[in-house]
């Protein structure tokens, strides 16, 4: 039971074993003398980059050696409170040690061999005699912290006395005069046992947000036997309390069984206790508040907290739990980002918690490009850097920024042999009127519905699924199995950018206004269906909620021969959520709402009763609405062409079979600028670095798509193949990719 000012208070170090004279062994980072370094996640490398330089750690226990050869230069020591000071007990130098012992080739080396260590005695040759719960020690770190020397944790190995007890009654309430001064560090204590319900007035994950109660594990990450555990005790007014002001939530644990460090008279020493496990978390604040002024970033105390926990290695029990609280101290992890990144688009960047990057939602297809050059070009984003959860810049991964598919195809050959599995519903043809009905089911597992119908001089087509099954030219004797030559021309015209329109409706109309003269209307639109990915991608269809495109066309067709006519068009492609199928969002967004205008010809006939030709060119101009959350500048009358034919023949090899041979140039950016602020850094006050970028679209680049196709039906199914071959840059060094496939559908 406590018993406020009388209560007894122990350093908690224990098993002591002498090691050696500290100038005659090469400890620093050996795996058999430290160990323990190496379960947190230090390293010499590590420490080449930060190593707690500028920053102090403040030391409460007994008086440390100060000439120890680790120790000698960096520590300063101070009596706050009268006793007798005659000797020096280990306790202190071991902990000092552990916290940061120089890296100078001798001894051991602590966690944050760079920090400054301020040795306060609180315990004389007699005990403890810090009765004001170190009142006046605080306050003097609080006083040197006010003259420059930035001590950023304070490391209390010791606590009362009584089984399960960490604090002493009312020392709670004192340290929440500090919260915004340091990170307290407190070991957990060394009775086995599961920590008592502490007494507390306020609301502790809030007042002692700043607070870290370190238990210890053996090297196999196991809790050692000595360690006081969590368990479900509360720091309430109330013995039953939220997950929030359980001990737990501030309780994590580092190494503290067999640590060797430094002990007085230049000499080593091995010891284990929660004494032993609290330095090295209090060396871990150093490490993060040095890697954090190296990024610009000042970091409160609780924030610093904050990320040791939430970096802490998982142990036991998934999350916060009862034995290791949030798990082991990781300090590489915690010089990670932590809590998820965002890109800032801001002036500044908020000191409240930016939120993690989003889940993205992608469409079916998984590979919608517009254009493959520049604006996949990782080196408009090089040296890009994203913002974690405590306003900390880290440059990011901008190859996965703009992750993309490999130059695979357009889905259209696979999606093709969907008809292999076409189940005709209406199949009817009296030589004045055709109606043919049909269902086929894609590669992707999806049903596309269609129907085709010509009286006279007029078509219709109508369906729902995808374009590509939809605009087939189907293998049947059935006039409506005719190819929609206008509709195939117009939705080509978009290239990859068709693959928006995975799941669409589409609607076909053609008449014939004079014997010469006819008119053509194609019209397509889709809300997209959406299918959680991770990540950001630029180049890749991740759209949020409510990504919609609608696509239409008008054309006039003049017959100029005998089955050969001579057309033009112009069509309109509105997106909702993407910029020329480049579905973007968020910091990465090329703008809102984008409008693309096509304007085309093309060429169509019939070289003789088996083969036709279709030959086209189009011109598209690309504008987009810019918004202010993105890093990009809107599209501003970007340019593109696209161009190819395509060679069918009916019946060529047997009766009801499709032969076609396509050569295209994709729809590809020849024109235009690409503008992008990059944020680059940020200052101490918040303030994002920007640089400006401009680059524009390489026209020389000449990317080619060839494919072929066969469908046919047969007295005992459908059986269908096809081949597509693709290369990004025919002129220089392109990436090529083949897909081959094959169907056979029975019919019974």
């Amino acid at each position: 039971m406590k018993q406020g000012l009388f209560t007894a208070v122990s350093v908690y170090g224990l098993a002591l074993a002498l090691s050696g004279p500290a100038e005659a062994a090469g400890y620093e980072y050996s795996t058999t003398h430290q160990p323990n370094l190496g379960q947190i996640g230090v390293t010499a490398a590590l420490h080449d980059r930060v190593n707690g330089s500028g920053f102090g750690i403040a030391v409460f226990d007994t008086l440390a050696d100060s000439t120890h050869v680790d120790l000698a230069g960096k520590t300063n020591s101070y009596l706050p409170y009268s006793g007798s000071y005659t000797t020096l007990p280990f306790h202190g130098t071991h902990v000092s040690g552990i916290a940061a012992a120089a890296e100078n080739g001798l001894g051991i080396v602590g966690v944050a061999p760079g920090a400054s260590l301020y040795n306060y005695a609180v315990f004389d040759d007699h005990g403890w005699v810090a009765f004001d719960y170190g009142k006046r020690a605080l306050d003097s770190v609080r006083t040197l912290n006010g003259s420059g020397a930035r001590i950023v944790s304070v490391n209390m190995s010791y606590g009362p006395s009584a089984r399960g007890d960490i604090f002493i009654t009312g020392e709670l309430a004192l340290f929440k005069q500090y919260k915004d001064d340091f990170v307290i560090v407190r070991s957990a204590g060394n009775d086995g046992s599961n920590a008592a319900y502490e007494s507390y007035t306020g609301t502790a994950s809030k007042d002692l947000s700043n607070l870290l109660i370190v238990g210890s594990v053996d090297t196999n990450n196991k809790i050692s036997s000595f360690s006081t555990k969590p368990g479900t005790a509360c720091i309430s007014a109330r013995k039953t309390c939220t997950a929030s002001e359980r001990v737990a939530n501030f309780f994590i644990v580092a190494p503290g069984s067999n640590i060797v460090s430094d002990y007085p008279g230049q000499m080593l020493a091995s010891a284990s206790g929660t004494s032993m496990a609290a330095p090295h978390v209090a060396g871990a604040v150093a490490l993060i508040a040095d890697d954090a002024q190296s990024r610009n970033t000042l970091l409160t105390p609780t924030q610093i907290a904050s990320i040791i926990k939430k970096s802490a290695t998982d142990l036991g029990a998934r999350g916060v739990d009862a034995v290791f609280g949030w798990g082991l101290l990781n300090v590489g992890a915690a010089l990670a980002p932590v809590g998820g990144t965002t890109i800032v688009t801001t002036p500044t960047v908020k000191p409240a918690p930016v939120q993690a990057t989003p889940k993205k939602k992608a469409a079916k297809s998984g590979k919608s490009r517009f254009s493959r050059k520049n604006v996949s070009d990782r080196s408009m984003l090089s040296g890009l850097v994203v913002f974690d959860e405590f306003g900390r810049p880290f440059e990011a991964n901008t190859a996965a920024l703009t992750e993309s598919a490999s130059p695979s195809l357009s889905q259209r050959g696979i999606d093709v042999l969907g008809l292999v599995s076409q189940q005709k519903t209406v199949d009817f043809d009296d030589g004045e009127t055709a109606v043919l009905a049909w269902n086929a089911t894609g590669a992707d597992g999806e049903v596309t519905t269609a129907m085709n119908m010509v009286s006279g001089g007029t078509e219709i087509s109508i369906g729902i699924g995808s374009p590509h099954l939809f605009l087939a030219a189907i293998p049947s004797s059935n006039r409506a199995g005719e190819p929609q030559r206008f509709s195939q021309i117009m939705f080509s015209s978009l290239g990859e950018a068709g693959e928006i329109f995975d799941d669409a409706m589409s609607v076909g109309f053609g008449t014939t206004l004079t014997d010469r003269l006819s008119a053509n209307v194609f019209a397509v639109t889709e809300s997209a269906l959406e299918t959680e990915t991770a990540g950001l991608a630029l180049t890749e269809p991740q759209a949020g909620t409510g990504s919609k495109a609608d696509f239409a066309a008008i054309g006039l067709s003049y017959r100029v021969a005998e089955n050969w006519s001579v057309g033009g068009s112009y069509s309109l492609l509105r997106e909702r959520g993407s910029v020329a199928g480049m579905v973007s969002d968020g910091a990465l967004s090329l703008g809102e709402e984008a409008l693309t205008q096509f304007q085309g010809v093309n060429l169509t006939g019939k070289i003789d009763g088996t083969w036709s030709l279709a030959a086209f060119y189009t011109r598209a101009t690309i504008d987009s609405s810019g918004t202010q959350a993105s890093l990009f500048d809107p599209a501003d009358g970007w340019r593109g062409d696209h161009y190819g034919f395509m060679l069918d023949a009916k019946n060529a090899l047997r009766e009801n079979s499709l032969l076609r041979f396509s050569l295209t140039k994709p729809l590809q950016i020849t024109s235009g600028t690409m503008s992008v602020r990059v944020p680059v850094g940020r200052e101490l006050d918040g303030t994002v670095n920007y640089e400006r970028r401009e680059t524009a679209f390489d026209g020389s680049a000449m990317p080619l798509e060839a494919g072929v196709t066969w469908l046919a039906e047969t007295g005992y199914g459908t059986i269908g193949f096809s081949l597509d071959l693709v290369d990004t840059n025919v002129n220089g060094a392109g990436e090529r990719a083949f897909s081959a496939g094959a169907g056979f559908a029975l019919e019974f």
